[in-house]
Order: structure tokens, then sequence, then C-alpha cells
């Protein structure tokens, strides 16, 4: 327990200005300090961590505690901490005795004005030394009024010249990753709860310690997180946080943020009608507020923020401002209208009934509007029961086709319920759209397109995908990639569908064998991703299910996929601010598969789970079974065998092509990893038979791959190996081949060779095990101490430093950060004796290059005593080859 709580307060050392021992030297050799900064900035922690290094450095420390209690009593702070060295300043301006000691003074502002005024003439007087810490307001918060000018005197300080000022800035999102991956058991958090945490920190290390604590605490119950903050225990630590943390927030931004949390995804231009526009700017600009990139920037406030600021403000008054938000837009229908705002009017309806609400003093025509507003929102929320209710109540009024649809989408889910079958999004929103071209004549866009036109179009591209999916699930991936080209290429399509059917044609492009047009269509994505403001808007969960494609789409080609996990990462950022369950399932869903294709099976695994455990319809039952699969490959080359089988075992392949092969493909990535080489074998023969023949070059070069490394490939499958290679612009085409003719020492040694060419897809932070070589090459010699002391990370680190990479071009190439990096680099130079940077990258690339000259010379010592591997025919044509262009040379690979 003890070292868990020095883990957890070693935290607030993360961040400028923070070094505590730099800190208390300079004040034992008699500069003052005055330490400012927000609340939440770490202000306390900074000063308890100098008071202990004032104190290991053989100096004296007296702390002097405030407290609202005693701010009116004069010297009371002094006389209440009882400290004799402290007399002096009772003492006046007679006494010249100099304190012996450093005084340590949090909060000032609470101080009282004798305290305060003694204080800044002894420190003036340069008869003592103090470090006082104050707390400076952000923006737009209220500050109490300072009624004395004592303790302004003691501020100022630093303006005179008479103290150093300290300022403590916020939390940024790059530093409050950092600090959660402190605690212990952060490793139980997934990644999109701890982008939300981030978000709802509001920048304070304080509230982020409180949260990361309650966090991890509802994941060991096996609770979610992010639910269990909905409901926070009355004057519970994090409860007294949040209060302290909106104490100073203006009456508007609370009126602001309490409002839109109730007026969920509220247009900006609506917004302003009801709050204040200055409130609204500066929650966006801050972070308090989100607004989505539709052109109608849509509201979404910071809950865990707004959810204090109703309680500060009372739920009477919160429901005030959302009844007279309904009540105007429907006097002002025939201008303006809000879905956001309709759905709490149906509610309101819902609740009161049709007598005390006054909803029969409409028209019938408003009325079914906001019952197709709310029953729409209640659909795609999946709560059938309320949708159907509020089209009950519309089609009571009006019978329209939009509402009937909603109850029809309502009927059907109350119907399946525990089925497992869902309505696909694309389809019900193409309904929806024929549904209004139906109902009313809505005029032409600015392409001169109608929304029946646009229906029709989506309605095409559905097909069109439905055509792709079912012809890769047969492994006839040409054919999948002429049909999704085809989706991709119909114009008027709605951006969401698109952006569908663009990712669909760049992953089985790539599945296809042709690398240049699937990246062509990917980019063309990513400018869709990019663009600021989107006609129509794409939600977060169309960002997302795009971002899994791609990123399935560059591990399966052997492609680079840095960019797509940075993007992903700022997706994740924005999914906390924008999605519900749903977007969560599927930020999990990405990031297990980013996780897997980086090699950390444990955390690939749990974000997998967590996901699954929010809204698992989310996310296709064909893309989870993929991601399983991925998930156990990489348990069982962490040597987690018992795991990895379990998952595999459990899964169905339904009789499907494509999951039939993955399923024997990563069955025999278990088997070699055991040892069992003769299973393995067959297995890998049951998966290249499955895609003899079959139009998907980029797992049948892996097919042929993993027989050739197991020394089962036939004289025909080389040779087809190395057409591919000539015949493919895939990354792993060359790679494989040379990799199949002459493997490093360091790729002999794996436990399975797999084809991950980039950094991405093959680092991991923890030690692999040993196992036995798959082939029957003979065992590479012992390392000597300069590889043998250090550790994978540190060898692959020293190794990028020797060709003269950055401190920051490495961590950027291994998703690490800078200070890591340089904490591996000087680890390593310790542990071999280097004396700088460049010798240490000298010394690891000269071992390895004597490694690689001894093994080659025992290999060419094997193969004179006639040793021969298995299948040494193709092996010996293949080591004929020469070497391919495109191969790649350095390789990152797992240690």
């Amino acid at each position: 327990m003890n070292s868990d709580r020095r883990k957890v307060r070693s935290v607030e050392a993360i961040g400028a200005d923070r070094d505590a021992g730099a800190w208390a030297a300079r004040v034992l050799d008699g500069a003052s300090l005055v330490v400012a900064g927000p609340r939440g900035s770490g202000r306390s922690h900074l000063l308890r961590g100098i008071t202990a290094e004032i104190a290991r450095l053989g100096g004296r420390a007296i702390v002097l505690h405030t407290a609202s209690a005693l701010s009116q009593q004069p010297f009371g702070a002094v006389d209440a901490t009882a400290d004799p060295a402290l007399g002096m300043l009772r003492a006046g301006s007679d006494d010249h005795t100099v304190a012996d000691g450093v005084l340590i003074v949090d909060d000032i502002e609470l101080l009282d004005a004798d305290s305060a005024r003694a204080i800044a003439r002894s420190v003036a007087a340069r008869r003592l030394t103090a470090v006082l810490a104050h707390r400076t307001a952000r923006p737009r918060d209220v500050e109490a009024p300072d009624d004395a000018g004592a303790r302004r005197g003691l501020r100022d300080l630093w303006v005179e010249g008479l103290a150093r000022r300290v300022d403590l800035t916020e939390l940024d999102d790059e530093e409050a990753f950092r600090l959660i991956d402190v605690f212990p058991d952060a490793r139980l958090l997934d990644s999109p709860t701890r982008a939300a945490l981030v978000w709802r920190a509001d920048r304070s290390r304080a509230l982020l310690r409180r949260l990361v604590l309650h966090a991890i605490a509802d994941a060991r119950a096996g609770r979610d997180p992010l639910e269990a903050f909905r409901t926070i225990a009355p004057h519970s630590r994090l409860a007294v946080a949040l209060e302290r943390h909106v104490s100073e927030m203006p009456t508007e931004d609370l009126e602001s943020l309490a409002g839109i949390r109730r007026l969920a995804h509220l247009e900006t231009a609506v917004a302003t009608r009801f709050f204040e526009v200055d409130s609204l700017h500066a929650l966006v600009a801050r972070g308090l507020l989100h607004a989505d990139p539709s052109p109608e920037r849509r509201l979404t406030a910071n809950d865990l923020i707004s959810q204090e600021a109703q309680r500060r403000l009372g739920v009477s008054r919160v429901d005030a401002i959302v009844d007279a938000a309904g009540r105007r837009m429907l006097a002002e229908s025939d201008e303006w209208w809000s879905s956001a705002v309709a759905v709490t009017v149906a509610q309101r309806w819902h609740r009161l009934g049709p007598e005390l609400s006054g909803e029969t003093a409409h028209p019938p025509a408003v009325r079914a509007r906001v019952a197709l507003d709310a029953a729409r929102e209640a659909n795609d929320r999946g709560d059938a029961a309320h949708a159907a209710a509020y089209a009950a109540r519309g089609l009571g009024s009006a019978d329209v086709p939009a509402l009937r649809l909603e109850a029809e989408l309502a009927a059907r889910a109350r119907a399946t319920v525990g089925v497992g079958e869902t309505d696909d999004a694309g389809d019900v929103e193409m309904r929806r759209r024929m549904a209004r071209g139906d109902a009313s004549d809505e005029g032409h866009d600015w392409r001169g397109e109608t929304s029946h036109d646009r229906a029709l179009a989506d309605s095409r591209v559905d097909d069109l995908l439905a055509q792709a999916s079912r012809a890769g699930a047969r492994l006839e991936w040409t054919a999948a990639a002429e049909a999704a080209g085809r989706a991709a290429a119909e114009v008027s399509a709605a951006p969401a569908a698109r952006l569908r059917a663009l990712v669909a044609a760049g992953t089985a492009e790539a599945i296809a064998g042709c690398w240049r047009r699937a990246r062509a269509c990917y980019r063309a994505a990513e400018r869709m991703l990019d663009a600021r403001y989107v006609d129509d808007g794409l939600l977060a969960r169309d960002r997302l299910t795009a971002l899994i494609s791609m990123l399935a789409g560059h591990q399966i080609a052997g492609a680079d996929g840095a960019v797509v996990h940075a993007r992903l990462e700022r997706e994740l950022a924005r999914t906390a601010r924008e999605g519900d369950g749903a977007e969560l399932s599927l930020a999990g869903a990405a990031a297990a598969i980013a996780f897997a294709g980086a090699g950390r099976a444990v955390e690939s695994r749990r974000e997998l789970a967590s996901a699954m455990s929010r809204t698992p319809s989310a996310v296709a039952d064909l893309d989870t079974t993929m991601i399983e699969l991925s998930v156990a490959e990489e348990l069982a080359l962490a040597g987690r065998f018992d795991d990895a089988r379990a998952i595999v075992m459990r899964l169905d392949d339904r009789g499907i092509p494509l999951l039939r092969r993955s399923s024997l493909y990563v069955q025999t990535t278990v088997l070699a990893a055991e040892g069992r080489h003769d299973a393995a074998r067959v297995a890998a023969r049951g998966a290249a038979e499955l895609t003899r023949g079959r139009s998907a070059a980029a797992l049948r070069i892996r097919d042929l791959f993993r027989l050739t490394a197991l020394g089962a490939a036939s004289e025909d499958e080389v040779d087809e190996l190395v057409q591919l290679a000539a015949t493919t612009d895939l990354p792993l085409a060359a790679e494989a081949v040379r990799r199949a003719s002459a493997r490093s020492t360091v790729e002999e040694a794996l436990p399975v060779d797999e084809l991950r060419l980039h950094a991405l897809w093959s680092t991991r932070d923890v030690r692999r095990q040993h196992f036995d070589a798959v082939t029957d090459f003979p065992r590479p010699p012992e390392i000597d101490a300069v590889r043998g002391e250090l550790t994978a990370r540190e060898h692959e680190i020293a190794l990028m430093a020797d060709e003269g990479l950055t401190n920051r071009e490495i961590a950027t190439r291994l998703f690490l950060s800078v200070r890591t990096v340089e904490s591996h680099i000087y680890q390593a130079r310790a542990k071999v004796g280097a004396a700088s940077r460049r010798e240490l990258g000298r010394m690891v690339a000269a071992e390895v290059e004597r490694e690689r000259t001894t093994t080659t010379q025992s290999i060419a010592a094997a193969d004179e005593g006639g040793d021969q591997h298995v299948g040494s025919p193709a092996t010996e044509r293949l080591t004929a080859l020469p070497h391919q262009p495109g191969a790649t040379t350095h390789l990152t690979r797992r240690a």
C-alpha cells in the first residue's frame, strides 16, 4: 500500500517547473519563491515535495497552515503553528533576528492581514526565506474580494524582485495521459475511458487524481467507470473535488453547462438564443463545451462538470431554462426549429400528459414534428419502448410516413430483443431519407439533387457494399474491390455512405494485392475525415468504423499504419466528447486492432472486452470475430497459449471461408509458438488450401510464407510466392521473399516469423518468452554481454540511434514519449558503460554485425556437413533468388 501511495504522489513530477529538488536547492541558497497556479494545478503537491527535499538536503522547513477560520484573527496562522522560530514575526520591525528555517505557506489568500504583513516585511528585509503559494483565477472565474492589501503585498513580492515567481500551468492532454499511466492498476482502464477521464478532469490535476482513483475502483468491481460517474456519492472525495472545481465559475457559465447538458447536441445558433454568447464561446474555447464538425456545430457539455453545475443551480432552475427554450421554439416554429429542444418538449409532454402539458394547444403538424424528432432520437439511442410511445403519440396527431417508419423500427427492435439482430445504420438512414422525400417536396440541395435522389444513391451504395462483403467472405477480393469501387463512384450519396464505400474499396484493394489503389481510396477517405465541415455531417460512429477498416487494411498489407493510429488517438478524444455507448464500443474495437498490431496482446484484449461490455451490437459480428482472432494471435506470441486457444475454440466460423482461413492461420501461430511444428504444418496447409486459386494476394502471400517458414512448401508454392511478390505492390510481398530466403538471426530465433514490417505493427514493451525456433536451422550462438544486458526495447532504440535518428524521431516511430526514449538510452548506457549516446549505438551495432557474421559461418558449416533443412529444395530455390529491390534492410522486430 505504501508503494502505491508513493507511486500516486509521483504523478505531480510530470510537467514543467515541477522539480521539487531543484527548487529546494534554490530556497536553501536564500531565494524566496512565489508559486502561482489555478485550482487543481498541483501547487500543494509541489510545496509538499519542496518541503521533503529541504529536509533531505539537511535544511529545516517551517510549515504554516492557513485556514479560513483563522483568516480574521490577528496572527491566527502564526500562533496556530506554535513554532518558536516564527516569534520574530510578532516582534515587528524592531526584531532583526533571522529565522532558522524556510517558511512554507500554501493558500496565502487565507492568511490574516497581520501575518501576511509580517511575512512580507521579513522577506523584504532578508530575515526570512519563504515559499509562498497562492491560487490564481482561471478565465471568467469570479474572484473573491481581497480585503487585505497585505495579502496583495505577498503576491507582489516577485514584482519587486524580492522573490522568484513559479507559474504552474494547467494540465494538457499529453501530460494527463502520462499521469494516468502512473497510477497503480491503471492497466484496467481502456482507451475510451482514459480519453473520457482526461476531458472530464478539465485540466485539473486534483480532479484527475480523484477521477482516476474512482474509475479504477469501479473497474476492479466490474462496473463501467463512465456509467458510474452518473451517480456520485455526496460528500465523497470526488464530490468535494468537483464542488471546489466549479466554486468560482460565474452563474452564466453554470447555466450554459447545465442547460446544454439537458439539451444534448444543441445547435450553436440555437444555443445563442438562450445562453450568453460570451459564455458559450469561452466554454468552447476552454473545452467544457465541445462543438462537433457539422455545419450546425452541435454542442456537447462536459457531463461531469455540467452535472455539478446543475446541482449548484438547483434542478428547478435548470428545468425552467429548458422549459422556456421549448415554449419559445413552439411559438417561433415557423422561423426556426431544433431537434434537441423538440426532444425535451416531447419528454415533458410524455411525462405530464396532454392536459397538464398544454400539448393540445399546438397544431397537429407541430405535435407530429415534435414526436418525430423524439422517436428518431430514441431509436438511435436503442430505446425502442420510448420510440414507440413517441411515434404513437405523433401518429395520433398526423399520419406522417416518417413517423410510421420510426414506429416500424421501434417495433422491429422490440421484437428482436435478445436475438442479436439489428437494423443496419446505413439502411435505416436511407429509409428515413426516402420517408422524408415521400412526405414533402424539400426542394433541391446545392448540387441540384433532391432528398429522394440522395436516398436512392445511398441505397445503391448499401447494395454494392453488401455484394462486396459477401465476395470478401468468399475470399473473392477482386470482385469485392470492384463492387466497392462502384459504390465509391456514387458521388450523389450522403457523406457517411461515401466514406463507408471508400474505406471498403481501399481494404478490398489491399487484400486483393493493389496497395496503390488502396492508398488512393484511403487518402480520399482521409480528406473527408479532415474536412472542417461536411454536408450532413459525419457521426463519431462513421469516423470510427472507417478507422477500423483502415487499420485492418494497413495491417494486412504490411504497411506502416502510424498515421492512421495517430488519427485514432485524436478520434478517441473527440469520441469521449460526442459519443455514447455505441461510439465508445467502436472506439474500443479500433484500439484493440491498434494494440494487436503493435504486439501488445494484454492491452488489445482489455480494449476489446471493454468495448463488448458497452454496446456489442455496435461492431459487426464479422469484424468482432476478426478482431478476436487478431487478439488470440498476439496472446499466443506473448506466450499466453491457454488464453489464445480459448478464444479460437469459442469462435464459430459459420462456414465462412474468410473466417475459416483466419482461424486456421491463428491456430498455426498458437501451435508453432508451442513448438508443435507438425500440427502447425497441418493447420498452415489447411489455411493455404482455402486461399489457393482465390483473389486474396495479401492473405495468400502470408499463407505461402508460413508454409515456407515451416518447411512445408512445395516448389510450385515457392514459385507462386515469388510470382506474387513480382506482380503485387504490397509492402509485405518483397519482404516475404527476402525473409524466406535468408532470414536474420533475430528473425530466426522468433517462435513464429510474422510478416510485420514497421514499428507500429512490431514493437512491444514487454519481454517475450523464449521458445524453440520454428525452423530446423542451427541455433544462433549466444550473444555476449552487450546484447544480453539490454532489454529488447533498449537494444532497438540503440540501433535507431546508430542510424542517426534523434530521440524525437525514435519516439514518433515507436509511439513513445521523448522522455521514455531518453530514459531507455540512459539505462542502456549505464549497462554497457557507453560514454555517450553515439558510442552506445556504435557498440550495439558492432555486436549485431559480429553476431551476423558468426551465424553465417555456422550455417555454412552446417550445410557443408550435409545438415539439410526440411523442404530444402524449395529453400535452395529461394536462397538463389536475387535480393528484391523493395525489401526492407532494417526491421524493427520483437525481441
